[in-house]
Order: C-alpha cells, then structure tokens, then sequence
C-alpha cells in the first residue's frame, strides 16, 4: 500500500540501491509507473550505448575483429561477453552505466518524495 503520510528519505533513499526495493520506493509515493517507464528508457539506451562502444560479437560469443582459426579456442568466456573484459574500456563503461543507472534512480526517487511530503505539510 502506498504511504499514507510522510515517506523517509533515507529509507526511500537506501531502498534505490537494492534491486525490486526501488520499484518499492516508487509505488509508496505512487510514481511506480512514471518511475519504471523512466527506468526502461534509461536503461534501454545505455545498454544500446554499451554495446555500440565495444566491438560486437558473432553468434559463437567470439569477437568479430579476433576470430581465431582453431576450433579449441571456440569456448564461451561468459564473463568477456557481459562485462566486455576483454576490451580495455569495457568495464569502465559498464562502471558508468552503473553510476548513471543509480544516479537517476536516487534523484527521481528523492525529487518526488520531497514533493510527496510537501503535500503533508
């Protein structure tokens, strides 16, 4: 249920930082749908960013520009592909999408609880 009265800003704050609490936060000040259609479109572009700044891979997981010619080298490193470990900029990148990730939750999240408290003074 949504918060009948002044909502914590430490609370909602700290709830920003861990996963499906955040969607929490949002539904106690009753932005749950403006939070989450925001939070997709965030996220949607900065993973298409991610994945235009690092070299693409082909179906096998190998990288396109450093295809090798022996088949023992065709093995699927998992932690290349999602973090991009392989390409110097990968996980810096990664890092930032993270920072910005969290940064817009934590000032969309404090904006409107700021302005759902203001209602109750």
């Amino acid at each position: 249920m949504p918060a009948k009265g002044p909502v914590s800003l430490t609370r909602q704050t700290i709830y920003c930082f861990i996963p499906i609490m955040n969607w929490y936060a949002a539904y106690n000040i009753k932005k749950f749908r403006k939070y989450l259609l925001i939070a997709i479109i965030v996220e949607l572009s900065l993973g298409a960013m991610y994945a235009s700044l690092i070299p693409e891979y082909d179906k096998s997981g190998i990288n396109k520009g450093a295809i090798s010619e022996d088949i023992n080298d065709l093995e699927i490193n998992w932690t290349e592909i999602i973090f991009r470990t392989d390409h110097p900029s990968g996980l810096p990148i990664f890092l930032l999408i993270l920072i910005v990730e969290y940064s817009v939750t934590v000032f969309l999240i404090r904006r409107w609880s700021n302005q759902w408290n203001n209602q109750f003074n």
